[in-house]
């Protein structure tokens, strides 16, 4: 049987009613669409319940690895002929992966999209995973990470990140570790593919000029092959872990800063409070700790706070680079200005109606995107089970309070609590 149900909301780039379709194939895979009839474009995400926090320390970078093979050669074609196939059509097709998911995603011209729906199905459902091919990918893994270790934010977030969630899946780099991706079997590429890629843990996304029913035809017609059987998940809940503070030496020419507190994660009614909350300590130049650290002071030049959430919960991160000799005191001045919002200067309505604004404009501005629209409804029928109209997330937004605010700094942004990482340079300056 195939459900449908349809969310009806404005656009703001044309004047008619944009539909946000859902439909259930017949082995409960979602089907999930926005028909935007004035592009000429569409954008296709594939979107699998399959993250690196569903790995154990031994499989760590698995999921990272699937999405890798899927693009290295499938039943049909090698990975040239793949690329030729996209590309001939001016189609730009590629992947990634987090901490909860896995999106296999392309955009392309409307004219081709039977075509290309075809080549993502063959791509996501049948990678030859071939011995070969894993040799040569676990290769290339393994200098996607020595990459990583070369940018500096990488490597110091990645600390920051096994400092607060220690040895849960949460803490693990999503391409996994050298010794990790080393030891990953084929067999255990294979037991991982199967028990995650399952009916009931996909999502396709379309945002773009496609009727839902032309997507539900060729979903039906592709993806009914996946099994039904249900999903059984083994995600850990996240356990708070004690503050821990790590120093270390590399050789970058600049040292860094990384504070790190646990937050509650996306499904919580404090999400778009703790995103405002953010937006005004440290996104933008006129954020509390750019005007601090940056303009002020003069310490460093790149600074700011970030967010990422997840199911269950979440990780506030502040940030800094600068001269050896200034780091201790720029910890202490991101930590004394997280303290000023609690006390001495607390958040003022004019500043608390900016970072709202810059908020909204974000939500609002990623509507003239094919492919951010892809993602919000991707990512909202995976995670939350349906994709929220922008009104509504906009009025969420709005009905944040000073008194919210306020609350969330009193319960984020107190001085203790936080783990920190200092990666000094071992580079002399002249």
């Amino acid at each position: 049987m195939i459900r449908n149900r349809k969310t009806i909301h404005n656009s703001m780039q044309v004047h008619e009613s944009i539909t946000a379709y859902t439909t259930h194939l017949s082995n409960g895979i979602r089907v999930v669409s926005e028909y935007i009839p004035t592009v000429a474009s569409f954008s296709l995400g594939v979107w699998i319940k399959a993250g690196s926090r569903d790995e154990t320390n031994e499989t760590a970078g698995a999921v990272h690895f699937l999405e890798h093979l899927a693009f290295r050669r499938t039943l049909k074609r090698s990975t040239k002929a793949l690329a030729d196939a996209f590309e001939q059509m001016g189609a730009y097709s590629n992947a990634f992966t987090t901490k909860e998911h896995t999106c296999y995603y392309v955009r392309a011209l409307s004219v081709d999209f039977p075509k290309v729906f075809s080549l993502m199905a063959e791509l996501t459902l049948s990678p030859a995973l071939a011995e070969k091919d894993i040799e040569k990918e676990r290769n290339i893994i393994i200098e996607e990470i020595h990459s990583c270790d070369d940018e500096p934010e990488e490597v110091i977030f990645e600390q920051g990140e096994a400092l607060l969630f220690g040895n849960h899946p949460l803490g693990q780099p999503i391409t996994g570790t050298i010794e990790s991706v080393q030891h990953i079997s084929r067999d255990a590429l294979l037991g991982i593919r199967d028990s995650l890629y399952n009916s009931d843990s996909i999502v396709i996304a379309i945002a773009g000029n496609i009727k839902h029913e032309d997507i539900v035809k060729l979903a039906e017609r592709y993806f009914a092959q996946i099994s039904t059987k249900q999903t059984i998940r083994n995600r850990n809940l996240y356990v708070s872990q004690a503050v821990q503070h790590k120093v270390l030496t590399k050789k970058f020419q600049q040292a860094h800063v990384l504070l790190a507190k646990t937050t509650e994660g996306f499904l919580s009614d404090q999400r778009y409070a703790l995103t405002v909350m953010n937006m005004l300590l440290g996104e933008g130049m006129s954020s509390r700790l750019y005007q601090t650290i940056r303009e002020r002071y003069g310490l460093g030049y790149t600074v700011y706070s970030a967010l990422d959430l997840y199911s269950d919960c979440g990780a506030l991160f502040l940030y800094t680079a600068c001269d050896n000799k200034k780091v201790e005191k720029a910890r202490d001045m991101l930590l004394i200005e997280c303290e000023k919002i609690i006390n001495q200067y607390p958040v003022k309505s004019k500043e608390l109606e900016r970072a709202k604004a810059q908020v909204k404009a974000s939500v609002l501005m990623s509507l003239e995107s094919m492919s951010a629209r892809m993602q919000s409804l991707g990512r909202g029928e995976l995670e939350e089970g349906g994709h929220e109209p922008y009104q509504e997330t906009i009025h969420k937004i709005n009905a944040i309070t000073l008194e919210d605010i306020a609350k969330m700094a009193s319960l984020y942004l107190q001085k203790d609590g936080w783990s920190s990482v200092l990666m000094l340079s071992d580079q002399k300056r002249t």
